[in-house]
């Protein structure tokens, strides 16, 4: 039997049409998107403006490899995968979780969303049961469904989200096996 270390993984992440990355670092500036439902009127107040720069989003107007893969350490928590943000920058240490809205973003690890792997026969993976370092898979987060692209309201971003839609694949490549915590480099 493995343990959870023995489980986890270090990989990067993409799909194989669409540049995936925050929005932040697809667009090399803040995504700030203003909403006008509910506002701009006399009664209603300013137009209000929000912060999405630390959702994942796709940009398939660019070639794939224009930018660094995103990269994630796969934590297996016993059932599923925690996903630990490892690409340097603003969001490292983070984890990738489900907002109130169901967008896919970085977030701390406290409380963070955990994930199943799925194949495309829909059967739940772990690095047990992987045996190629370049795979394609599913997300689901738990107790959701797979993830997908979504257009918001209001924005000119494309997101990743978990309403319910056709289910994006992910390829992985996994870069290291029997991943520890970088805090704990001596975990069994």
């Amino acid at each position: 039997m493995s343990t959870d270390r023995q489980k986890s993984f270090i990989a990067s992440i993409g799909t194989e049409s669409s540049l995936l990355h925050f929005l932040d670092l697809l667009y090399a500036q803040r995504a700030l998107v203003t909403s006008s439902f509910a506002s701009g009127g006399f009664f209603t107040g300013r137009r209000q403006s929000r912060n999405d720069s630390h959702f994942l989003g796709l940009r398939p107007e660019i070639p794939v490899n224009a930018k660094p893969r995103l990269i994630l350490y796969f934590r297996y928590t016993g059932s599923d995968y925690r996903l630990y943000i490892r690409t340097p920058g603003p969001y490292y240490g983070k984890c990738l979780s489900i907002s109130d809205e169901g967008l896919l973003g970085a977030f701390p690890s406290a409380g963070s969303t955990t994930f199943n792997l799925i194949d495309n026969r829909g059967s739940v993976l772990t690095l047990d049961t992987i045996k190629e370092d370049t795979l394609n898979v599913y997300l689901r987060p738990k107790n959701s469904g797979l993830v997908h692209v979504h257009n918001v309201h209001d924005s000119k971003y494309i997101y990743i989200a978990d309403k319910g839609g056709a289910p994006l694949s992910f390829n992985l490549m996994i870069q290291e096996r029997n991943a520890s915590y970088i805090s704990y480099p001596d975990e069994i």
